[in-house]
């Protein structure tokens, strides 16, 4: 033992999710664990009408929302570190996977990727498809879903923009 990382069985040193990244990308990648962390989704909840009591609903919406939470941090990699953006990615997936090892936890990566196949190809321009999937999950009039639906493509926009302001 001469103090030299060494990568776990069957992984080359490129492929170390801890060694792969450093400098700038390795910070955002740990700023953004910081505010995933922190994240609160009181407002999203509201928003959808999820209530305290609502405990199956408010687990679900929580999930998806953790979900949209990573997916939309993969958008502002996309802009700002795009050589890197999918390496960051996959070392977050993979790091938290192994710090996580919950269904929750794993069912929030499997939501972050579909909602990262929802975001790409529209970019930070348009977040109104994302906004009416999450409402899809609710019953609701057609004036309350395109209150609702604006209510939320604002939102996401404002959580982007957080994100985005807090890579680095």
């Amino acid at each position: 033992m001469d103090g030299t990382p060494v990568a776990p069985e069957g992984a080359s040193p490129e492929t170390t999710p801890g060694d792969a990244l450093a400098g700038t990308p390795r910070q955002a990648l740990d700023n953004f664990a910081a505010l995933f962390e922190d994240a609160d989704f009181t407002v999203e909840l509201d928003y959808l009408g999820v209530g305290r009591m609502q405990f199956l609903r408010r687990r679900q919406m929580l999930l998806e929302l953790r979900g949209l939470y990573v997916a939309l941090w993969r958008l502002a990699l996309a802009r700002s570190f795009p050589q890197d953006a999918g390496q960051m990615f996959d070392t977050f997936l993979q790091e938290y996977k192994a710090g996580h090892k919950d269904r929750t936890s794993a069912q929030v990566l499997v939501r972050a990727r579909e909602y990262w196949g929802m975001l790409e190809p529209m970019g930070d321009g348009d977040f109104s498809e994302v906004a009416r999937h999450l409402t899809s999950f609710f019953a609701r009039t057609d004036q309350g879903d395109k209150s609702v639906n604006l209510k939320l493509v604002l939102h996401i926009r404002k959580v982007y923009q957080l994100i985005f302001d807090r890579l680095i």
